[in-house]
């Protein structure tokens, strides 16, 4: 063996070394010993990687479980059950969270998430609207556009004429006699079509490649047509329905407003595009009645065009579009006392200020009501938020 010729060779070669000193036995014994180590490092080591192992699993599947009480649907189901944003030395956003929308007071923007953002640096701020891509507003020098990172930047000019789809990213601007589409981004707007129109037009909504603008004939009442943008389409000759007093919003095939059926009441309409040079098609509904002539609500029908919000006296009134089309009328209401413009939250509930704050009303009739922040004073207004938040 290895050991027994080791052994040989040293007491051959050193013959006076003492039996209690071996250094054959010395240098075996340490051998040994460090083999030894070398087997309890490696078995540690595998202890302590397998350990690791075992705890980032577990870790992990801690990380995936649900906490006990969790129901992941409650966001969806409840829009002011918001995460708890980051607290701020200017506002507590929790009471603006509990709201689920954005607050504006004069110039000032109160965010869900926490922030106050100061508009007025280019004008008093005179209606914005929250977009995925930040913040839209308009003031006496141009509409802005707010990033949700970023310095604002001007979208158009000074004494424009605006409208913004109801995803939120597009806008339509009109100004000098053009009419202008552009896509919206963080970055800023990006312009898609632009066509000649007469001076005296205004967007009020987008529909595909399709804008809906009020306008006039020459000392004729005004009326509605669509108009279509793509590229450099050239000029424009509206033939305007002056059946139509005023638009709520879009849907997927139509824009839905109020037109003048016979003994001049106002009733439910949906206003389709036809070919590209023919005039609107106005299906007028049977649901009349209407006693305001919605010329200042825009973006009142729900996300999907489903629902139709109406302030009505001291009531919010929620209307079926699906079923208004097919004549039959279905309504929900939430008792509000002077209740005003409302702003959608999502398809199925819609918030609108009071009295005595905020009302949220749900199509099933459910009302909730909430109050505003104390700081926000008296002098706030909702900020619409069109189309989903971009992350």
């Amino acid at each position: 063996m290895l050991e027994e010729r080791l052994r040989r060779a040293f007491r051959d070669r050193v013959e006076l070394t003492p039996a209690g000193t071996d250094r054959a036995d010395q240098i075996i014994h340490r051998t040994r010993r460090t083999q030894r180590l070398r087997k309890a490092g490696v078995s540690l080591a595998s202890v302590l990687a397998f350990a690791m192992l075992i705890g980032g699993v577990l870790g992990w599947q801690v990380l995936r479980t649900p906490r006990t009480g969790y129901d992941s649907s409650v966001f969806s189901a409840d829009p002011t059950a918001l995460p708890r944003p980051l607290v701020t030395a200017s506002i507590d956003p929790n009471d603006v969270a509990s709201l689920g929308i954005d607050l504006r007071i004069g110039d000032l923007l109160w965010t869900t998430d926490g922030r106050r953002l100061d508009l007025g640096a280019n004008g008093d701020v005179e209606r914005a609207y929250r977009v995925p891509a930040g913040w839209i507003y308009s003031t006496n020098s141009g509409v802005f556009l707010q990033p949700v990172d970023g310095d604002p930047m001007q979208v158009a000019p000074e004494e424009s004429r605006w409208t913004v789809s109801e995803d939120g990213r597009r806008i339509a601007v009109m100004v000098d006699g053009q009419l202008t589409v552009a896509e919206l981004s963080r970055e800023g707007a990006q312009r898609r079509g632009v066509i000649n129109v007469p001076a005296d037009s205004a967007p009020t909504a987008l529909l595909g490649d399709r804008v809906l603008v009020s306008g006039s004939a020459a000392a004729g009442p005004r009326g509605f047509e669509f108009v279509t943008v793509t590229g450099r389409s050239g000029v424009a000759n509206p033939a305007w329905n002056a059946t139509v007093s005023s638009v709520f919003g879009t849907r997927s095939d139509s824009a839905v407003g109020l037109a003048k059926a016979a003994g001049q009441q106002l009733c439910l309409a949906a206003l389709h595009p036809e070919g590209p040079t023919k005039t609107m098609a106005v299906k007028t509904t049977k649901i009349c009645g209407f006693e305001h002539s919605g010329e200042d609500l825009t973006h009142t029908l729900s996300p999907d065009g489903g629902w139709l919000a109406d302030p009505d006296g001291d009531q919010l009134s929620l209307l079926s579009v699906d079923n208004a089309l097919a004549d039959t009328r279905s309504t929900k209401a939430c008792a509000a006392t002077g209740v005003g413009a409302p702003v959608w939250l999502d398809a199925r509930t819609v918030v609108a200020p009071y009295d005595g704050g905020v009302v949220r009303c749900q199509t099933d009739g459910v009302r909730k009501l909430l109050r505003v922040p104390v700081s926000a004073g008296t002098s706030w207004a909702l900020v619409p938020r069109l189309g989903p938040l971009d992350r």
